[in-house]
């Protein structure tokens, strides 16, 4: 009867061991799932932020771009007016030139 006592033992040991080993796998199986969703919780508000921060930076470059586009009109415009304020004063010139030398000859 010793045997059997020592051997029931045995397998209740080994049962408590299978028992624990089966709650240890249990325990690393939901920590494995808090883990892997604590890393997706995280991915997902660092792409949240990531494109917050490209949306800035976007908005920040268009703004950026329509000034810089104002401030090339304004200075194509200068230019422009220049261009044609001093092409009136050649042509004004040029026709009083023209009309020096048609009195000039006349005039001779």
């Amino acid at each position: 009867m010793m045997v059997n006592s020592v051997i029931n033992q045995l397998f209740k040991i080994e049962q408590a061991a299978r028992d624990m080993q089966s709650s240890i796998e249990q325990k690393k199986a939901t920590l494995r799932k808090q883990y892997q969703e604590k890393e997706r919780s995280f991915d997902r508000q660092i792409d949240q932020a990531t494109q917050q921060q490209l949306k800035e930076i976007q908005e920040q470059l268009s703004q950026k771009n329509v000034k810089n586009r104002k401030e090339q009109n304004k200075y194509y415009e200068a230019e422009i007016e220049h261009l044609e304020k001093d092409y009136r004063q050649k042509k004004e010139d040029i026709v009083n030139d023209i009309v020096g030398h048609i009195l000039k000859e006349r005039g001779d």
